[in-house]
């Protein structure tokens, strides 16, 4: 079975990357593959707790990641320098993650076959 990395660097709206990361994530789960989901950068904002984004037409990004373990997708890693860039602690985030520094991010791609960036 292959191992596959999301790595999610943008921020949860604004563009198509976050949302279409998620979809992605859903869609590798279905076909049982082994997925990881990496957040750095803006993509740590993804999984911040309190997203409203109702005057954008739109529904809290980070409120389905929790039930992505619903599709056996169960490693979620975010980078700890980019939370601490933003002033943010695992304690922001809407679910139970990983805090790893940039060289477990690297380890953990690293074990991946394919790492596909949103």
């Amino acid at each position: 079975m292959k191992k596959v990395a999301i790595v999610m660097r943008k921020a949860p709206y604004g563009s198509v990357y976050s949302a279409e990361g998620y979809r992605s994530i859903m869609g590798l789960g279905v076909f049982e593959m082994d997925v990881a989901v990496a957040f750095v950068d803006d993509g740590v904002y993804v999984l911040l707790k309190g997203q409203n984004p109702a005057k954008l037409d739109m529904k809290p990004l980070g409120d389905g990641f929790p039930m992505l373990s619903d599709f056996d997708v169960k490693q979620f890693y975010v980078h700890a320098e980019s939370l601490a860039e933003r002033g943010l602690t695992a304690d922001d985030l809407v679910m139970g993650v990983e805090v790893l520094d940039s060289a477990g991010i690297s380890a953990a791609l690293a074990g991946c076959d394919v790492v596909l960036p949103f």
